[in-house]
């Protein structure tokens, strides 16, 4: 196998690995992920956790949403790369039906975001959805046409544009798919061996080609208000500012606070589903591993907690493209479940033309989702354990409702209001388990 298949297959089967690595994890807070899994270096098995914070049961080395919908681009492409739009919205809604009770049919994901911009991809005019969905969940779209290309494009770019438009109109959810692509491309032509990484310069490389993604929306869809004033070159700024302050230690939460400007909802850690800080956090994981390998990258990213799923997909994607389908272990290439046809996929990728013996893209994922939700009964709790009485809030990030939060103007009230708040999550985790006592 040459180097550039080996890393084509490498940046598509490790999309799929990153994700099934972050589902069980999906949704916990970071300091929770070590308690209770530890490090995140193999396809955890959550049936010790069923009824003890987690609610949605998620099989062993299977992967979600993020995966599924890369896959109905991918086949879609590799059937008709002309019309790989048109048939992408077919894969999309034929994922969406007769799937078993408790999921949107064949899809493993229970965010609103994904059933909604699926419910309206019939009402579209030219391709371009009115759902506003900014969480990332989409930018993965990417993958399967910048493999298939190899090589950044002024085609490409547009490619990556209106397949993201499909599920999203989102300023930043298209501008970050755009990105996504991009680096996939650049990972592909650096082989680390030969040539360090060098992450300033891809970072601003990054931000060029952000800005022109933005300049580009801006032209298209003018009345945008998403970001307000500030968004119109707002991904890019994100980039120049990661590129600026990539060696310092509060990087990361410089990236929290340059988000805030763009979000209503509160953004605390760079792991949450924002597409602003979550794809940036995915970039620098990948520009800053604790080892430069697959392994070391991967497990260090999902420690971050929250949106692990999305967060793996894209740190699978370009760790991939970066280090090759040879760099991913053994035992994780075996314990991914359907590794064979996410195999074949992405050498078809590799060759631009499909595999005859590939399976039937629904047939394949309802098969997957039937199996996870037979599973799941039978792994249904019948009782928590004595000596555990957790809520899904000293474990999972759901939307913590603060009735009572004070003013910021109020710095006494304030401060007495983060001192309980402190206190009581330290409380809360002296009482989660982990794995030895499940």
């Amino acid at each position: 196998m040459n180097d550039i298949r080996e890393k084509v297959i490498g940046s598509f089967f490790g999309m799929a690995v990153g994700d099934a690595m972050g589902r069980p994890a999906k949704g916990l807070k970071s300091a929770a992920v070590q308690q209770i899994f530890g490090v995140m270096d193999d396809f955890k098995d959550v049936r010790p956790l069923m009824g003890k914070g987690i609610k949605n049961y998620r099989m062993q080395g299977l992967y979600g949403a993020p995966t599924q919908c890369a896959l109905a681009v991918g086949d879609a492409l590799l059937e008709n790369k002309k019309q790989f739009l048109q048939n992408s919205v077919k894969n999309f809604q034929e994922l969406a039906k007769s799937g078993p009770e408790g999921y949107f049919g064949n899809y493993r994901n229970h965010s609103a975001s994904l059933w909604r911009a699926v419910d309206l991809l019939d009402d579209q005019e030219e391709h371009a959805s009115v759902h506003n969905s900014s969480t990332s969940l989409f930018v993965n779209l990417a993958v399967p046409l910048a493999l298939f290309q190899g090589r950044w494009s002024k085609t490409l770019a547009g490619q990556c544009f209106d397949v993201c438009l499909l599920m999203s109109q989102n300023r930043f959810e298209v501008v970050g798919t755009v990105l996504t692509g991009f680096l996939v491309t650049r990972f592909l032509a650096v082989h680390p061996e030969e040539n360090p990484l060098a992450p300033v310069d891809i970072l601003q490389e990054a931000d060029e080609i952000c800005r022109q993604a933005e300049e580009d929306y801006q032209q298209r869809f003018p009345s945008s208000e998403d970001g307000g004033l500030k968004g119109a070159d707002a991904m890019s700024g994100a980039l120049k500012g990661l590129a600026e302050k990539f060696h310092e230690l509060d990087v990361l939460q410089w990236l929290c606070e340059y988000s805030n400007s763009f979000t209503k909802p509160e953004i605390r850690h760079p792991s949450q589903g924002f597409v602003m800080n979550l794809l940036p956090l995915a970039l620098y994981c990948v520009l800053h591993p604790s080892e430069p390998n697959f392994a070391s990258t991967l497990t260090h990213s999902l420690s971050h907690g929250r949106e692990t799923e999305m967060l793996g997909a894209l740190v699978g994607a370009w760790a991939g493209a970066l280090y090759g389908f040879d760099n991913i272990p053994a035992s994780w290439k075996s314990g991914l479940v359907n590794a064979k046809e996410i195999r074949l996929r992405a050498e078809a990728l590799s060759v631009r033309r499909g595999k005859k013996d590939q399976k039937d893209l629904f047939n394949m994922e309802a098969g997957l989702t039937a199996k996870e939700f037979e599973e799941g009964k039978r792994n249904l709790p019948k009782g928590a354990k004595k000596g555990i009485q957790l809520k899904s809030s000293d474990l999972w990030d759901e939307e913590e409702e603060e009735t009572s939060v004070p003013s910021k103007e109020d710095r006494a009230q304030w401060r007495q209001f983060q001192k309980e708040k402190t206190k009581s999550k330290r409380d809360r985790r002296k009482n989660i388990p982990s794995m030895d006592d499940l």
